[in-house]
């Protein structure tokens, strides 16, 4: 039985205006309130998706959602964090070396702001998160020793994070899972991390498997999500590689997409 629904953000539930749509809004809503667990799974931390959980009432205490792309699995009510994968600045420093060499932006996720390393390039990223993250802009010298970070990402063109991407040295993809979250975003994850292991760890603290789990996505970074649950579905407007791995394909994020397939599926 089905009793965790997953969703990916950015042009999954969100619609292109960034927005929940009043028919996936009112359709979460009432399978929430009819007992279903609705996680969203994003690579953003939880400060910058507060407004959307408030949206959809996943504010209880048993709410959780999946932030970092799976590195942190946190409860919307308390913060309190279930479990957790990070990385350190000495595995940052492999990153800078390769920035310095190849010229791509590096932003770094702390827990509480985002560190813009200005030696890099000016980033993308800071447009991106439109006022939802607090950015601190320093070179790489000044990153704190001592905390913990979520992820590394990498905002410009999208030819340029094509690139980046495809030039990406051993050392590197040997120490993180290198994913892109759309076209223009290039992640840098701790090694392992993805959305299915955030999941996978939420469901066992509920005393469930992946068999109780469908999720939504479009992008290369919902892969595994989008694989190992009992019902994987990929918007319309998904990449290939998403489409050939899910169950169903749905509508597209602006034809209400997550709705549709819910309603059909639950018979609402």
């Amino acid at each position: 039985m089905i009793t965790t629904i997953a969703l990916d953000l950015d042009n999954t539930l969100l619609n292109s205006a960034k927005e929940i749509s009043a028919a996936n809004q009112r359709v979460l809503t009432r399978l929430h309130q009819e007992g279903k667990r609705i996680v969203l799974c994003t690579g953003r931390p939880l400060p910058a998706i507060e407004h959307l959980l408030e949206q959809l009432g996943l504010t209880g205490p048993n709410d959780y959602s999946i932030t970092f792309n799976g590195g942190l699995v946190q409860n919307n009510q308390t913060g309190e964090i279930l479990a957790q994968t990070t990385l350190d600045k000495a595995a940052v420093e492999l990153l800078t070396r390769d920035a310095a060499v190849r010229h791509y932006p590096l932003d770094v996720l702390g827990p509480d702001r985002v560190y813009s390393l200005t030696e890099f390039g000016q980033s993308k990223y800071e447009k991106f998160m439109n006022g939802k993250l607090k950015f601190a802009h320093i070179n790489f010298a000044d990153l704190p020793e001592n905390e913990a970070f979520g992820k590394v990402v990498s905002a410009a063109p999208a030819e340029v994070v094509a690139q980046t991407r495809a030039g990406i040295p051993a050392e590197i993809s040997e120490h993180f899972n290198v994913v892109p979250s759309r076209r223009e975003l290039l992640e840098f994850l701790p090694e392992g991390v993805n959305k299915a292991v955030g999941l996978s760890k939420l469901l066992t603290h509920f005393g469930e498997s992946m068999e109780n789990l469908m999720t939504f996505g479009d992008e290369e970074n919902d892969l595994e999500m989008i694989m190992q649950a009992q019902v994987g579905v990929a918007m319309d407007n998904a990449i290939p590689l998403i489409k050939d791995a899910a169950d169903v394909i749905t509508l597209d994020n602006d034809s209400d997409g997550v709705a549709v397939y819910l309603q059909k599926y639950f018979q609402l």
